[in-house]
């Protein structure tokens, strides 16, 4: 049997992981967690390394790797001045902040009027660049689409709070003002809830995707599909995420704050750890939202925690119940159609007996058009037999 057969037949039982071979073939030498065995998870985790390496060799097309360049072109362009000497000279000393003293926002002193036109335009491409990255990434992992803005919300969130912190106190956190360390804790802590949430969800997409379509009787087979979707490195690479975008926050924020013009001796070394860590973690959000597509992109289950996903049953079946039409009654010993029917949400309602009157309403209440109570009985007009409305609803397939 050929190579491609065996594929194909590996594909028919839900075994083979999506567009090419599974993680648990690939081997490679283990010398030192056979030696250590408390090394053993090191061992795996590069396994799925070299497992990640290998699917984007053979995944990622020309769209991959222009929006990574578009991703690094936004982040040089944000941290370089290319002869502007905005951020090599610390800015304008003396004119800081969005307001100044005198005239406000639009004073001539206000921080915000005298910054360098050139380096208006290169913030007002450097935002353009990240907007078209989102939607290129929207368009890439289409599946990934609310992940990618929790990403995007984790960075801000970083960037927001660091330079809230320099604000209060230029040399945080060596300053030691605890009103900048608390803004800090707080972007932290967003930071790391975004994150959670964001690895939960898909984990637990992940476990129901595995369950639905990689069932097996076998329980090592279940095992080993379980093992092909691993998360182990996905999950270190979303961790090395969040903390790059707290550093990468913090070296950008240090590196503009407020500071004597002269004493930039060595603000070089805070520019290359900003450059530095923004060019990894674009690297790092590009992977973090292409492995979960192409893990489950052509799963056609949504990215969502597990109440999430209960919640949305729940929703999808109320709006199903909605559109089904009511049920006719008929008549337990004839068979014929009786004025009363069974709505969707599984209320009765009963046509009003008045002659005339075209209302109606449920058992026991009053008619909406006339007022008149409504019976709980209906009386058949083609065999004149009287029964409960309930008996009008008997199940045909009941025995």
């Amino acid at each position: 049997m050929t190579e491609g057969a065996v594929e194909d037949a590996g594909a028919e039982d839900g075994l083979i992981f999506h567009e090419g071979s599974r993680l648990t073939e690939l081997k490679i030498g283990q010398n030192l967690s056979i030696d250590y065995p408390r090394l053993e998870p090191l061992h795996h985790l590069k396994i799925e390394l070299m497992f990640h390496f290998y699917k984007i060799k053979k995944t990622w097309t020309t769209a991959h790797w222009t929006t990574l360049g578009i991703g690094f072109l936004a982040i040089i362009l944000s941290g370089w001045d290319f002869g502007i000497n905005e951020l090599s000279n610390g800015g304008d000393f003396y004119n800081i902040g969005l307001s100044g003293e005198e005239g406000g926002l639009f004073g001539s002193d206000s921080g915000i009027r005298n910054v360098h036109n050139a380096a208006i335009v290169l913030t007002m491409i450097t935002l353009g660049l990240w907007a078209i990255l989102l939607v290129r990434l929207w368009a890439i992992f289409p599946l990934m689409r609310s992940q990618a803005i929790s990403l995007y919300v984790a960075l801000i969130a970083a960037e927001i709070s660091q330079f809230w912190a320099h604000g209060y106190d230029a040399n945080f956190p060596f300053g030691g003002d605890s009103f900048a360390y608390a803004v800090s804790l707080v972007g932290i802590i967003l930071v790391v809830f975004v994150c959670f949430i964001l690895q939960r969800a898909v984990t637990e997409t992940r476990d129901v995707h595995v369950e639905e379509k990689h069932w097996h009787p076998d329980p090592r087979q279940r095992e080993n599909s379980k093992r092909d979707h691993s998360l182990i490195a996905w999950s270190g690479a979303l961790v090395t995420y969040c903390a790059l975008i707290v550093v990468h926050a913090w070296s950008g924020a240090h590196y503009v704050t407020v500071r004597q013009p002269g004493d930039t001796e060595w603000w070089w070394i805070l520019k290359s750890i900003y450059i530095i860590t923004g060019l990894l973690l674009v690297w790092l959000m590009i992977h973090v939202l292409w492995y979960p597509q192409i893990m489950l992109g052509t799963a056609e289950i949504r990215i969502e925690s597990a109440r999430a996903r209960q919640i949305s049953q729940v929703r999808v079946s109320s709006d199903e119940s909605e559109n089904k039409p009511a049920r006719a009654g008929k008549c337990p010993d004839c068979g014929e159609i009786t004025p009363v029917k069974m709505l969707a949400n599984g209320e009765l309602e009963a046509a009003c007996a008045i002659d005339g009157c075209n209302g109606g309403a449920a058992p026991g209440e009053k008619c909406s058009v006339c007022g008149t109570r409504i019976s709980s009985r209906v009386i058949c007009m083609a065999c004149n037999s009287s029964a409960p409305i309930g008996n009008h609803f008997a199940d045909d397939e009941a025995w």
